[in-house]
C-alpha cells in the first residue's frame, strides 16, 4: 500500500472537515446519525466471547475488531489463493475504488487497523465460500475494517462477510470492502449483518467489474438500532453483470438504510436488484436506489425492484428508486411497493385451519423467501433461512 499514512493524514482531513452527515444533506435526509455523532468511542480491545457457526472449511475470525489465528481456519487453501490480514498485505489498487469523500469511508480510511485481504489468481474455483466473522461484545468500541478481494481472470470466488454482536452491547461498526472482479470472474458476496440492538453498522461496499464479469451481492440485515448499507458497483467492462439483493427485518425501534448505485459505464452490460424489507412495530427503513447509464452505455438491461411489507401501523418506509439514462438504446425499469399482509391470503389459511399467527408468519415467510432462493450457496441459504424463521417466530408471538 503505496504512502499508506498520506493517505490516512489525507482522509483524517477530510473526516474533520466534513464530520458526520446530517440530515440536512440529500443522501441523507430520512437518516439521523446524530445518536452516533454525539457518543465518544475507545480503542480499548478485549477478547469476545461470541458464538459463532462456520459457513464453509475455511474463515478468518476478528474479535472486537482484531483477527484471531486461534480462532480462525485458513490451512489447506488451494494454491492461488491469499487470505490474511490486510495490515500484512501491499496492493496498489488499495483505496482506489472507496469514495473518501464519503465521511465514514474517509473515518475507516484514517483509522482502520484491521480487515481481510483476499486475492485469488486467474483460473481458480473455489467451492467452499471463505467466511469472514467478525465478533463483537466490547462496550463503547469502535471497530474500523477494512477488506479487499481481488479475483482474477476466469476465476469462480464466494465470500460471506457477518457480523454479529451480542445483546445489549453499545458499539460502532465501520466497514469498507473493496472487490475486484477481473475479465471473466464470477464473484459471490454474501453480508449478514446481525450486530447488537443497541450498537451502529456502517459499511461501503464498493465492486468494479471487468469485461464479462459477474458480481453478486447478497445482503441480510436483522441487527444494530441504527446501521446503513452504502453498495456502489461500476460495470467498466462490457458484457459485465451485476446483480444486488437484500432482505432487511426489523423491529422495536431499529432503523436501517440502503443506497444502492450501479454505474452502467460501458455497453452491453446487466444489473439486476431485488430488495425486500419486512418492518414490525415502530423501526423504519430508507432505500435508495440508483443506476446511472452513461451516454456509450448502449444496450444497458437494468432492472431494480424494491418491495416493503409492513407488520405494523407504526413502522415507515422511504423508498426512493431512481433512473439517470444518458443512452437511448437501453431497457430500464424501477418500481417500488409498500403495503400490508394480504388479508384474503391469511383467511383463505384460517379456512384451512392455520391458525392467524402462523398463517401470517407463512405468508410473511413466502415474503421474504424470493431473495434467499437467489444464493447460489447451500450452506449460506439454508442458514439463513434459519434466521428468518427465527425472527418471525419472535415477531408473530
Amino acid at each position: 500500500m503505496n504512502d499508506l499514512q498520506q493517505m490516512r493524514d489525507k482522509a483524517a482531513s477530510v473526516f474533520e472537515q466534513l464530520g458526520f452527515p446530517t440530515t440536512r444533506e440529500e443522501l441523507w435526509r430520512f437518516t439521523d446519525v446524530s445518536a452516533l455523532a454525539n457518543q465518544e468511542f475507545s480503542n480499548d480491545w478485549s477478547p469476545a466471547s461470541v458464538d459463532f457457526l462456520p459457513l464453509g472449511e475455511f474463515y478468518l475470525v476478528f474479535e472486537n475488531g482484531k483477527l484471531s489465528p486461534e480462532k480462525s481456519n485458513i490451512g489447506g487453501l488451494p494454491e492461488g489463493i491469499k487470505v490474511g490480514s490486510i495490515m500484512d498485505r501491499a496492493d496498489d489498487r488499495f483505496g482506489t475504488l472507496a469514495d473518501t469523500q464519503s465521511a465514514f469511508v474517509a473515518a475507516n480510511t484514517a483509522c482502520f487497523s484491521e480487515g481481510a485481504f483476499i486475492e485469488v489468481a486467474d483460473g481458480i474455483e473455489l467451492d467452499s465460500p471463505i467466511h469472514l466473522i467478525y465478533l463483537a461484545d466490547a462496550d463503547g468500541a469502535a471497530f474500523h475494517l477494512r477488506n479487499l478481494i481481488s479475483v482474477g481472470v476466469g476465476s469462480t470466488f464466494s465470500v460471506v462477510e457477518e457480523y454479529i454482536g451480542t445483546p445489549g452491547t453499545a458499539y460502532w461498526t465501520n466497514a469498507v470492502t473493496e472487490v475486484f472482479a477481473a475479465d471473466n470472474a464470477t464473484v459471490d458476496h454474501y453480508k449478514i449483518q446481525r450486530e447488537s440492538k443497541t450498537a451502529f453498522h456502517f459499511q461501503t461496499l464498493e465492486a468494479q467489474l471487468g469485461k464479462n464479469a459477474v458480481f453478486s451481492n447478497h445482503a441480510i440485515a436483522l441487527g444494530a438500532a441504527l446501521g446503513r448499507n452504502d453498495i456502489r458497483g461500476k460495470l467498466m467492462g462490457e458484457g459485465g453483470e451485476a446483480i444486488c439483493n437484500g432482505l432487511y427485518l426489523l423491529n422495536e425501534k431499529q432503523h436501517f438504510d440502503t443506497h444502492l448505485f450501479m454505474d452502467h459505464a460501458v455497453a452491453n452490460c446487466n444489473s439486476h436488484e431485488l430488495y425486500k424489507g419486512i418492518l414490525d412495530e415502530k423501526s423504519k427503513a430508507v432505500f435508495c436506489g440508483r443506476i446511472l447509464v452513461r451516454q456509450d452505455a448502449q444496450q444497458t438491461d437494468a432492472v431494480q425492484s424494491n418491495r416493503n411489507l409492513l407488520l405494523s401501523r407504526g413502522a415507515k418506509v422511504h423508498s426512493l428508486p431512481q433512473l439517470e439514462i444518458y443512452a437511448d438504446d437501453v431497457k430500464c425499469t424501477h418500481g417500488a411497493t409498500i403495503g400490508e399482509l394480504d388479508e384474503v391470503a391469511l383467511y383463505y389459511l384460517q379456512t384451512r385451519g392455520i391458525d392467524p399467527a402462523r398463517g401470517k408468519a407463512m405468508l410473511t415467510y413466502a415474503f421474504a423467501n424470493e431473495v434467499l432462493n437467489e444464493m447460489k450457496s447451500t450452506p449460506v441459504r439454508t442458514y439463513l433461512e434459519n434466521l428468518v424463521h427465527e425472527w418471525l417466530e419472535k415477531v408473530s408471538g
